[in-house]
């Protein structure tokens, strides 16, 4: 009987062990073998030769994006992961992650060391570019032909 609940208890525990180990991508797999190997993708977006395939992670808003797969002609031409069971076997275009600390220890800028760059005082959006009040137009000229005169 122990041996059993033992058994039973290994069972259980391979499959979430699976779950936890990596999934790696790499350079030049097809869009079939990067589904098997992450499932289906939450969304595809498609351009020209591009097709970008998304996948949700678990830091969601607080990485500001979602995993993605980059397919050039159906060949993986780049991925960027930020889940911890996802991995890039190439070079990826996303910059290394920067812990808060570094964000906060960071000058703003390369041309002022040192200054914070401010919030707006108000929304972007207060004053739309667009006018609101359209301007009125008077009517064009009317170009009517001369009359001859007899």
């Amino acid at each position: 009987m122990r041996r059993l609940f033992v058994i039973v208890l290994l069972g259980l525990a391979l499959p979430l062990d699976a779950q936890s180990a990596t999934r790696v991508v790499s350079p030049g797999m097809s869009r079939a073998k990067v589904v098997s190997i992450l499932g289906e993708p939450a969304t595809v977006r498609s351009v020209a030769e591009f097709t970008y395939l998304f996948y949700q992670n678990s830091c969601g808003k607080r990485c500001g994006m979602n995993d993605l797969v980059v397919l050039r002609s159906d060949s993986v031409v780049d991925a960027i992961f930020r889940s911890p069971t996802r991995s890039y076997s190439g070079t990826s275009s996303s910059p290394a992650a920067v812990s808060r600390q570094q964000a906060a220890a960071r000058p703003s800028s390369a041309t002022s060391p040192g200054t914070r760059m401010k919030p707006p005082t108000e929304a972007n959006d207060v004053r739309p570019s667009i006018p609101l009040n359209k301007p009125t137009l008077k009517p064009a000229p009317s170009t009517s032909p001369a009359t001859k005169a007899p």
